[in-house]
């Protein structure tokens, strides 16, 4: 996905997900309208895929989730995370368990209050009390703007550095990602990234029929499709949707992936969960905003930002698989 979208998707993820606008304070903070103004819409994920869609560190609206496979182009994609919102995404329930760290996925296990299964698809509701353990790897590395060493996510903080003063950004595993790391991750995955601007010419890509919405809300339209790429060509087992309201600032993204174990993954939210049916398919609803579902071998993730929960049903029941 590239930036212009990833961060597009974060806001919306962090809107349907998380359920809780910023307050006025929050909206107010630097940190809070760079990744507005960078994002403004997926406002989740799970991500992510970056195993996200979804990082660390307590209080955060500042929640991204950055998309990005792995090497190869395997499809098992996984969530990036800033490092300053780890723990305000475990404790928000955004963090998919299958895309953080193994310490974090037996930690939110232990936090599930509820878990609804589809198969390839896995959502729990958490607790959103859980406090995580700081992971041991990260002790050292990790300083706020004063040089405080961070060792908890009780510290209360806006950005935070490394030893050398670079400002952190990211992590994967136990490596904390800095600025400029992530500046050239972002442009080596921008250049995988196959866009398709044709609604038509989709099916050539992927490995599934890809089925788009009949019914879409007044001002909406189809933007653009995109597919990773590498050396074998285009990658056709998983395509990304992007539909656009120019007038009403609202939007609509989808994820569809061929139904297999390898793209199999698991989302929570501390917000509202609900297994709902979706012409005669059971599908799980968060926070109102969101539907996932699988039908006949394709795993669909259905996200939006500004709609009421009668038209994303909408939605989703006019996708005629």
């Amino acid at each position: 996905m590239n930036n212009k979208y990833m961060w597009q998707k974060f806001s919306m993820d962090i809107d349907a997900r998380s359920g809780n606008p910023a307050s006025g304070a929050e909206k107010d903070a630097a940190e809070y309208l760079e990744l507005l103004e960078l994002g403004e819409v997926l406002a989740r994920q799970d991500f992510s895929q970056g195993s996200n869609k979804a990082a660390v560190l307590l209080q955060a609206r500042n929640r991204v989730l950055t998309e990005q496979e792995e090497p190869k182009m395997s499809i098992r994609q996984r969530i990036k995370r800033p490092a300053m919102i780890v723990a305000s995404l475990l404790a928000a329930g955004i963090v998919s368990i299958s895309f953080v760290r193994p310490s974090f996925a037996q930690e939110m296990l232990v936090r599930a209050l509820n878990t609804i299964n589809l198969g390839h698809i896995i959502a729990s509701e958490m607790d959103p009390n859980y406090k995580p353990e700081f992971p041991e790897a990260w002790k050292g590395k990790m300083f706020d703007k004063d040089g405080h060493p961070i060792t908890s996510f009780n510290h209360k903080l806006g950005t935070v550095f490394n030893a050398e003063g670079e400002r952190i950004v990211n992590f994967d595993g136990d490596k904390l990602i800095t600025q400029s790391e992530q500046e050239k991750l972002d442009k080596e995955q921008a250049a995988r990234i196959f866009a398709v601007k044709d609604p038509a010419e989709l099916d050539k890509y992927a490995l599934f029929r890809v089925k788009l919405p009949e019914y879409l809300p007044e001002g909406f339209a189809f933007d653009h499709g995109e597919f990773y790429k590498g050396e074998e060509g285009v990658n056709g087992q998983v395509v990304e949707l992007f539909f656009t309201s120019e007038q009403t600032g609202k939007r609509i993204w989808m994820q569809l992936r061929l139904s297999n174990k390898d793209n199999a993954y698991e989302m929570s939210t501390s917000g509202k969960m609900e297994q709902v049916e979706l012409n005669g398919v059971d599908a799980v609803m968060m926070n109102e905003r969101t539907l996932d579902w699988e039908a006949n071998g394709v795993l669909y993730d259905l996200s939006t930002h500004g709609l009421d929960r009668a038209e994303v049903l909408k939605i989703a029941e006019s996708i005629r698989w």
